[in-house]
């Protein structure tokens, strides 16, 4: 049957063993740990792949890894020169909200301005785009006449 309590031990036991593999300094391997290497293939694999990569490793050239000596200063020009670049977009873009504000006040002022030259234009002027059509009365304009019945009705109160 399957057993979760050994497998749990057998992974802790793989996990502390990979880790001892991994480190450089460590000391050999215990008797315990050589045991259970011989007994589990993961382990065997993993020991397998760090000592192929630790073999690789040494065979790489030291120098390789080594910076040149113009490398820290090109590098934190190219950082100096990034910001600055940043640094221009951004001064760019926060004149944006003051040129927003001015242009609604002027836009405010204009329209202020427009509807009241407007109100107060002379009727004539807007008129005189009617003198072709001929005389139109208005009906607000006219004083009535009054209407015959109410001229008839004292009449008829008389009598």
């Amino acid at each position: 049957m399957f057993n979760l309590l050994k497998m749990k031990t057998d992974h802790e036991e793989c996990k502390r063993l990979r880790d001892v593999l991994e480190d450089v300094a460590a000391a050999p391997l215990s008797a315990a740990q050589r045991e259970h290497l011989a007994a589990c293939a993961d382990c065997q694999e993993a020991t397998d792949a760090i000592s192929v990569s630790r073999s690789l490793l040494r065979e790489l050239p030291s120098r390789a890894a080594e910076p040149g000596p113009w490398f820290a200063p090109r590098v934190m020009a190219a950082i100096a020169a990034r910001e600055v670049e940043l640094r221009q977009t951004l001064d760019a873009w926060a004149a944006v909200p003051r040129l927003a504000a001015r242009l609604t006040w002027v836009s405010a002022l204009a329209l202020l301005l427009a509807s009241t030259w407007l109100y107060q234009s002379p009727k004539h002027a807007q008129n005189s785009g009617n003198q072709n059509q001929g005389t139109v009365e208005s009906l607000f304009d006219a004083t009535q006449s009054p209407a015959p019945d109410d001229v008839l009705l004292p009449v008829e109160n008389a009598q």
